[in-house]
């Protein structure tokens, strides 16, 4: 280490200017700046939704600072890029979670210095199919399709709780946590219920649902999502619509229906809710997110098939955080694409009309 006042040196200036310029491009691919980032509804109609960033690894969540940088430069630390991210969560300003079912885990993604901890185990047992994640507080919620489970972690990969359902899941997949209630809901797609849980105690405190067609029946449901009213938003993948409830479990109404013309749906997963009220939903066969009013009436579709930015391959989950950024698990283009909702709370009373 150079004394006080004492001048760093050819190297020394190397090492520390190799690390700087790190940290400022972040590991940027060369084509970032030049990246085209779409807007819909297509111009001359003013921009509802807006593309903000393709997220792979940690240098796309944040870019670090100079001792970050040179800390990552000393030491090697490995990167992990996204490969199958399936789920998607976010905790506040703190923290990025994504299920990766090929990474078989949980990467945990540190919104201030884009620092990642992949969670590949919950105590001594390792992931194999992680599918659900949801933020509850200070702990991260994940289910594992394949091993029947729902585990709650620190964000540091510590076991806390491994949630009990009376008989045992049949194939836990989405997640979702109301923090208002205090309450974690969990998609058991097999038994054709949301099983309502207290993540402090594991309590089961109720669940719903059935299996069939009527209202409040479910067919393979997959995705859930719980807006700031407590409402509950239950993709029904197999019926072909979403569901939507009160924070009792009391059938609301339903968006969708099988169909390949806009409003309808195919493979609807991932489903989300911003502030003013309008519904987002994945459908991954056609490889778009579709958005309507709270009333149900379709306002625009965004994304296509492709791998340009703003287009989808198999996306999966989906998540609208307090600030109206809207992540989407573009699963097959192994990213996570973040978009920002920029219109206003008169577009749900009336819908733009789309090109």
């Amino acid at each position: 280490m150079a004394r006080a006042g004492r001048p760093l040196g050819v190297a020394g200036a190397a090492l520390l200017g190799a690390a700087a310029l790190a940290a400022s491009c972040g590991g940027c691919a060369p084509n970032e700046a030049a990246e085209v980032h779409p807007v819909w509804p297509l111009p001359p109609a003013p921009p509802r939704v807006v593309h903000r960033k393709n997220l792979r690894g940690p240098d796309d969540v944040a870019k670090p600072g100079l001792l970050e940088g040179l800390g990552r430069l000393i030491t090697g630390e490995p990167k992990v890029s996204l490969l199958r991210p399936h789920g998607v969560a976010v905790e506040g300003e703190k923290y990025l979670y994504v299920t990766d079912q090929e990474l078989q885990a949980v990467m945990v993604f540190d919104l201030k210095s884009g620092r990642s901890t992949p969670i590949d185990r919950a105590g001594e047992t390792y992931f194999v199919s992680p599918v659900g994640v949801a933020a509850c507080g200070e702990v991260l919620a994940a289910s594992d399709s394949a091993l029947n489970a729902v585990f709650l972690l620190s964000p540091q990969g510590t076991l806390q709780r491994t949630l009990a359902k009376p008989g045992g899941f049949q194939r836990p997949t989405g997640l979702a946590y109301d923090a208002a209630r205090g309450l974690l809901y969990v998609v058991d797609t097999l038994a054709n219920e949301v099983c309502v849980f207290q993540p402090g105690s594991g309590k089961l405190v109720r669940r719903f649902g059935a299996h069939g067609t009527g209202p409040g029946e479910f067919n393979y449901p997959t995705h859930v999502f719980v807006d700031r009213a407590g409402r509950i938003f239950v993709t029904d993948s197999l019926n072909f619509r979403v569901q939507a409830f009160d924070p009792e479990g009391r059938f609301l109404f339903h968006i969708g229906k099988l169909g390949d013309a806009s409003g309808h749906l195919a493979v609807p997963k991932g489903v989300g809710v911003d502030s003013f009220g309008h519904v987002y939903i994945v459908d991954s066969y056609f490889s778009t997110v579709q958005v309507f009013d709270q009333e149900g009436n379709f306002l625009l579709a965004l994304g296509g098939p492709g791998e340009e930015s703003g287009r989808f391959q198999v996306p999966a989950g989906l998540f609208v955080d307090a600030d109206n950024r809207i992540y989407v698990c573009d699963s097959f283009n192994r990213r996570v694409q973040l978009l920002q909702y920029v219109g206003g709370p008169t577009d749900v009373e009336n819908p733009p009309e789309t090109p």
